[in-house]
C-alpha cells in the first residue's frame, strides 16, 4: 500500500505507550520505570516479552495483555501489543479508529482482517484475531533481520 496516496503518512515520530523505534534498551526500560524491566543482554537480535495473563499489568501498561519489544544493534526496531478486550473495541474498525484519533495514526487500510499502513521504511499493523493488537516496525531493520535469519538457517 504505498503511503504517497495517504495524507498524514509519517510513523516515524510515532511511540506507543511512550515507546518510539530507535531506543536503546535503557531508554526503553526508563519509559515504564520500575513497573517493567526491559533486559536485553547482548547485541545482535533481541528480543524482550512480557506478558500479564496470570497477574495484572502495572499502573504504566494499564489495559495490557502483552508486549513483545523487539531489538536489533541494540535499538528497538519492532513494537507489538497487545491490549486487553474492551467493550468500545469490539471489532476492528473501532479498533483502529480509536487508536487512529488517539494517536494520530494514518488511515489504516483494512485487508484479509489486518489493518495496515506503510509510510515509508515505517509500518503498522492492528488485528483482532486473538486480543486487540497493534504493531509499529521499522521495515529496513526488519528486512536485515530475516536476511540473517535466512543466511543462519541456510549454515544449519
Amino acid at each position: 500500500m504505498p503511503c504517497a496516496a495517504q495524507e498524514n503518512c509519517d510513523l516515524s515520530n510515532t511511540s506507543l505507550l511512550g515507546l518510539r523505534l530507535g531506543m536503546l534498551p535503557e531508554q526503553a526500560g526508563s519509559v515504564f520505570g520500575k513497573d517493567l524491566k526491559v533486559k536485553v543482554k547482548k547485541k545482535g537480535q533481541r528480543t524482550f516479552f512480557q506478558n500479564f495473563i496470570k497477574k495484572p499489568a502495572p499502573n504504566s501498561l494499564n489495559g495490557v495483555r502483552a508486549i513483545y519489544l523487539r531489538f536489533f544493534d541494540g535499538r528497538l526496531y519492532q513494537i507489538e501489543i497487545f491490549y486487553e478486550n474492551r467493550s468500545d473495541w469490539q471489532t476492528l474498525e473501532s479498533f483502529i479508529g480509536d487508536f487512529s484519533a488517539k494517536m494520530n495514526f494514518p488511515v489504516l487500510k483494512i485487508e484479509d482482517g489486518k489493518a495496515k499502513a506503510i509510510c515509508g521504511e515505517f509500518s503498522t499493523v492492528a488485528d483482532r484475531i486473538l486480543n486487540p493488537r497493534i504493531e509499529l516496525t521499522n521495515e529496513t531493520i526488519r528486512a536485515q533481520v530475516e536476511e540473517i535469519r535466512e543466511r543462519e538457517e541456510k549454515k544449519n
